[in-house]
């Protein structure tokens, strides 16, 4: 059983169906298109474990469903004029997805309409005589199996149950994201530099704006048409983009109680003094996708799964929570789905047990996940500095031990996404 139909629960419940491992998930969302986040960018690692765990023409699906890394020249750091500070090439070598949230999340589901149910918000679970779990849902109903893992993101309830506390803190910086629809005349508008790739442009007082062209319309990578047995899901065009800053810029209460017009507002008011272009892009967003929100992160030097292995576990930001400037969370959740999928099918085989299975999945995840935290948290170190310098260039890069190719690399994907993985 498993709590939360986001990217790393949907993944492993794929992998488990296809072993031949029953299953159910749950997750409070109404329907599998109303979740957070906009663009994710998933790694050659995490691209090489869902080619493993969906079918050809599923997998097919998501390329298709995907932007072309054709399109995806170059990143780039400028000032907040967008003057180009460093730039880097795209690596066109290396297997990547740029796919929309909703579209991989509604992927995800295909196959498992039986076995995903929307409206289920957990609330508790109980280690029953035999050893199975009950989880109970706030709707009265209850649903019983041999392990329960919880994949319902940041401040997990899964988690604090197991852990007696959330292991996920704020770390001071916050962010306003949303879309901003690709017309005749929105286009016009767009820088060339936005055009050759992501740009993360950086203010003052540790404020910074993420801007991506997402038009998986004008360069798919597989043609949409060719997908027969899993259809593709093509989104509209859009601008991505996020504004990030320390949380005196983004104070949390005033954001998460905004309006999407008043966030649109708010991040204008913020950013004012930057190029025409740029606030006529943001004042064109569409209100509706607008989202304030708050970034948290576990602790890279503490015990990520603090209670004793058993037939209770968790995964992705339930687990690692990170902020979405590494651009990180859903590959590393796709990864931890992976690891306990395989331990799961050795004890279903009697290779293990589940207790044996689940101490070994956290031993892995201990492996990598820390690492990808302190990904994640180093670009807002540096971003919290950029008031002090002179100038938010190369120079604050080398202050920070940075080098101008790591920064950028830190800085990839950006605010691409934040929903629970």
């Amino acid at each position: 059983m498993i709590i939360g139909a986001g990217i790393g629960g949907l993944t492993l419940a794929q992998a488990l169906h296809r072993g031949g491992i029953e299953v159910s998930v749950h997750d409070r969302d109404p329907r599998v298109e109303v979740t957070g986040g906009y663009r994710l960018h998933l790694d050659d690692r995490a691209c090489e474990v869902l080619r493993r765990h969906l079918s050809p023409q599923h997998y097919h699906a998501l390329l298709a469903s995907s932007v072309s890394r054709a399109s995806l020249r170059r990143y780039t750091w400028a000032d907040h004029h967008l003057r180009p500070l460093v730039t880097r090439p795209s690596d066109q070598g290396t297997d990547t997805l740029m796919i929309g949230r909703v579209p991989l999340r509604t992927l995800l589901t295909h196959g498992l309409e039986d076995q995903v149910r929307f409206g289920a918000e957990y609330v508790s679970h109980e280690v029953l005589p035999d050893g199975r779990i009950t989880a109970h849902f706030a709707d009265g109903s209850t649903d019983t199996a041999d392990v329960l893992v919880g994949a319902d993101g940041t401040r997990s309830r899964v988690v604090a149950s197991l852990a007696g506390r959330d292991l996920a803190d704020p770390i001071g910086f916050g962010g306003i994201a949303a879309r901003t629809p690709l017309t005749a005349r929105t286009r016009a508008l767009l820088p060339d530099i936005v055009n050759d790739g992501p740009v993360l442009a950086l203010g003052l007082k540790g404020a910074s704006v993420f801007m991506q062209v997402h038009d998986p319309s004008g360069g798919p990578a597989i043609d949409p048409a060719s997908c027969t047995t899993v259809p593709a899901i093509t989104e509209a065009p859009s601008l991505v983009w996020g504004l990030s800053a320390t949380e005196a810029v983004l104070p949390p209460v005033t954001v998460q109680g905004m309006t999407g017009p008043e966030l649109v507002e708010f991040a204008l008011s913020t950013v004012r003094g930057w190029p025409p272009a740029v606030l006529d892009l943001i004042a064109a967003t569409d209100p509706g996708s607008a989202a304030g929100f708050r970034f948290y992160a576990a602790d890279p030097d503490a015990d990520l799964t603090p209670w004793p292995a058993g037939p209770v576990t968790a995964l992705g930001d339930a687990v690692h929570a990170m902020p979405p400037t590494g651009g990180r969370a859903a590959a590393t959740a796709i990864i931890d789905a992976d690891h306990l999928a395989r331990e799961l099918f050795a004890a279903r085989d009697g290779h293990s047990t589940i207790a044996l299975a689940t101490h070994r999945f956290h031993r892995e995840m201990a492996g990598y996940a820390p690492a990808a935290i302190r990904f994640s948290m180093l670009p807002l170190r540096w971003l919290a500095r950029v008031d002090r310098l002179d100038r938010p260039g190369l120079r604050g890069l080398a202050e920070l031990g940075l080098s101008a190719a790591s920064a950028v690399r830190n800085f990839t994907s950006g605010l691409n996404g934040r929903a629970a993985a």
